[in-house]
């Protein structure tokens, strides 16, 4: 009985030992859900929607000439090869590449001693032809005066046979003097026959040697024209590219010696973009060129607008542009950026860079909040001297105004501040 006691005693013990931990720890948590339930409630702080300052502008609609900004190249299509007329040793090449020269200035000479005998030559051929027409001329006169008397002889042959044929009949001449006459009859027909046919082929002779003649002449002008090429003047200013020769080098025929670039056959070709194509083929078909600026080494420089080219791609056309006052420091190949004056615009609006997003829209304040537009971009203009975008929008009225602080949280409906001072237009 002892032993049972003891144990319902350490069963006793072991059960308080287990609940009074749980006890103590549900006493805490409702101790803590009385204190929340009934202290001070602290009050509530409303937080205030946060009104962005930003700069207006009002929208004007008005009539705007765009600048489209463009990349070009600089070409030379008039660009002069200069070619050895024939096989010959340079005697002078006082230009190297990259001079620039005058009209008239001395580009190459070619050793004289080598041009000078061929057309030598041809000429002594011509001169000799010359001689042969003339000649044949006067042996045709001289035929055709010898073919009377060459008639005559044979009628006074044909007479003398007539007459010893008479004399035969009555015994008074013998058989030998006919023969005798009727030779000289033959020999006078002979004679008269080659006459004759001389007369009659003294066209196709003489065509013949006039045939000869103009070739000789043909190779006169040649040897001359080889002659006056190898010596090459600049036909203006320029600027000499490509040299491939020195003095002294021994060169073929039409080997390429050095290439001349005209100062005014100067152009740029730029890409401009499809949709800017079609008011500048308006304004061409109306005579008009466009006016373009680019920016050179020497400072701004004026262009005009030529023509575009004939062929196009789905990137654009490409555009000719023609120097006002060409440079000295152009060079073919030379990238250059350039601004086109595009034909004027009506219902455009000019806005300070800042107030473009993405390129495509812009925000209209509207009971201080922003309202997003979309826009059409035409590009860049100048108003008073400053930089403008400009736009074109249908759902733009006359009045209202635009958000032209660059905010980086614009969003449709944000609270915005507008600036005072910077309400006036731009």
């Amino acid at each position: 009985m002892a032993s049972d006691s003891r144990v319902r005693r350490w069963i006793r013990l072991g059960f308080i030992r287990l609940i009074l931990p749980l006890l103590i720890i549900a006493l805490a948590a409702g101790g803590y859900v009385w204190l929340t339930q009934t202290g001070p409630i602290p009050p509530r702080a409303d937080v205030a929607e946060r009104a962005w300052r930003v700069d207006t502008a009002v929208v004007e609609p008005g009539t705007h000439q765009p600048r489209l900004a463009l990349t070009g190249e600089v070409d030379n299509p008039d660009r002069l090869v200069v070619n050895a007329p024939l096989t010959a040793r340079v005697a002078r090449l006082p230009v190297d590449d990259g001079d620039a020269v005058e009209q008239g200035d001395l580009l190459i000479a070619l050793d004289r001693a080598d041009y000078e005998p061929p057309l030598r030559r041809a000429e002594a051929n011509l001169a000799d032809l010359e001689a042969q027409i003339a000649e044949a001329r006067r042996a045709h006169q001289s035929d055709q005066q010898a073919l009377q008397i060459e008639q005559a002889l044979v009628d006074t042959a044909q007479r003398s046979l007539e007459r010893t044929l008479a004399l035969q009949s009555d015994d008074l001449a013998s058989p030998s003097e006919v023969e005798a006459n009727r030779d000289a009859l033959n020999q006078a027909r002979l004679a008269l026959n080659t006459r004759e046919e001389r007369v009659a082929t003294f066209e196709s002779r003489l065509d013949s040697l006039q045939a000869r003649r103009d070739a000789a002449q043909a190779d006169v002008r040649s040897a001359r024209r080889d002659a006056r090429r190898a010596r090459v003047e600049a036909p203006g200013a320029g600027i000499i590219t490509e040299r491939q020769v020195a003095t002294g080098s021994r060169v073929n025929a039409n080997e390429a010696l050095l290439t001349f670039l005209p100062r005014d056959g100067f152009e740029v070709r730029a890409l401009i973009p499809n949709q800017r194509a079609e008011p500048l083929l308006r304004a061409l078909a109306r005579d008009e060129h466009p006016a373009a600026e680019a920016q050179l080494l020497g400072g701004s420089v004026a262009l005009r607008l030529m023509r575009l080219a004939g062929s196009a791609s789905a990137r654009g056309v490409t555009g000719l542009f023609r120097f006002e006052a060409p440079d000295r420091s152009l060079r073919p190949g030379e990238v250059i950026r350039m601004e086109l004056l595009m034909p004027a615009m009506d219902d455009t609006i000019a806005v300070p860079p800042s107030a473009l997003y993405g390129n495509d829209r812009v925000y209209r304040v509207r009971d201080d909040r922003l309202e997003r537009v979309a826009v059409e971009h035409l590009g860049s203009t100048r108003v008073d001297g400053a930089e403008r975008a400009l736009i074109r929008s249908e759902t733009l009225t006359a009045g209202e105004r635009i958000a032209t602080t660059q905010l980086p949280n614009a969003v449709e409906g944000l609270l915005v501040q507008p600036v005072d001072d910077n309400e006036a237009s731009p």
